[in-house]
């Protein structure tokens, strides 16, 4: 299968209007049974050219990409085709290409399987209007930088706070932290930033109510906790 068809995929599956209808995947299935899952919910006639060149992809990259992109379309399942259509449209405008092709980049360049379900909140989050699609494309960035066992990290920074452990500094680097006090003797401490805040909100489902100076409120159209459970069932 060339890269180009796998790109067709995903941008096909995106519009498709049956993702209702796509069956559970598990983890442990292999990539060929997922993607024929995925398959079964297009309509197309090259889905039929799709399943006879499947069964000849041996390249481990290559499945695993689509591997990734299983879950990453399974977690849109509750969005409809025309919501779909919109966000596939706005992201070949700001992006300048295909849909598919960046799509793909994204959902291949996560490097945990289970970040697949947070990239599709934040999906979610942007065809609900929660994020700007700015702001989509830099939570993209900041899920790829953090390690998966350190998003686990991000509500201790609520409040101001030091882990001694080492996911501070990276957390930092990243940017989904920003320093929020320097003590000498206690030492540094820091707290969410802007695309943390959203990161955690909208793409991990966490509420939060962080403090802010005068001036650096969130933005009104932030996602409250009530459209939070709404929108992620938590």
């Amino acid at each position: 299968m060339e890269i180009e068809d796998i790109t067709r995929i995903i941008e096909q599956t995106l519009v498709s209007p049956d993702l209702s209808k796509l069956k559970s995947v598990n983890k442990g299935d292999f990539w060929k049974d997922q993607l024929k899952i995925v398959l079964s919910g297009l309509t197309s006639d090259f889905t039929g050219v799709l399943e006879r060149e499947i069964q000849a992809v041996n390249d481990y990259r290559t499945g695993e990409l689509i591997r990734k992109f299983v879950f990453y379309v399974q977690g849109l399942k509750e969005t409809t085709a025309e919501e779909r259509h919109k966000f596939a449209d706005e992201i070949r405008e700001k992006a300048e290409d295909a849909s598919g092709n960046v799509i793909a980049g994204m959902i291949d360049r996560l490097d945990n399987i289970n970040k697949q379900e947070v990239f599709s909140k934040l999906t979610i989050a942007r065809i609900h209007g929660f994020i700007s699609v700015e702001e989509f494309f830099r939570l993209h960035s900041l899920l790829e930088r953090i390690p998966y066992v350190d998003l686990a990290k991000l509500p201790y920074y609520k409040e101001d706070y030091y882990d001694e452990s080492g996911d501070t500094e990276l957390l930092f680097a990243t940017g989904a932290l920003k320093l929020a006090s320097i003590s000498a003797e206690d030492g540094n401490k820091y707290v969410l930033s802007a695309l943390g805040e959203n990161l955690l909100r909208c793409g991990i489902g966490v509420n939060i109510d962080v403090k802010r100076e005068k001036g650096t409120e969130l933005e009104p159209r932030t996602a409250t906790k009530e459209d939070i459970d709404e929108l992620f069932k938590v």
